[in-house]
């Protein structure tokens, strides 16, 4: 399945709505990380519709390394 923000063919079915009804299903995309129901408005699960600033257009080891938190102290 093509991930509606990186567009890679990375995305799969990750739950369905735990009440048995269908009412919604959830997807992720193992390379960029995001997530999204289908009852999402068109202009995030549409990627022609998205703002194009929110799409996912690097690839993921380009990216900077994030600061790690720092533990809790006591």
């Amino acid at each position: 399945m093509k991930c509606v923000r990186c567009l890679h063919d990375t995305a799969g079915l990750l739950t369905k709505a735990p009440d048995g009804s269908g009412a919604w299903e959830m997807y992720a995309c193992s390379r960029c990380n995001f997530t999204w129901r289908n009852t999402e408005e068109d202009d995030v699960i549409k990627p022609e519709l998205r703002d194009k600033d929110y799409q996912f257009t690097q690839e993921p080891e380009d990216l900077q390394i994030l600061v790690p938190v720092p533990p809790l102290k006591k």
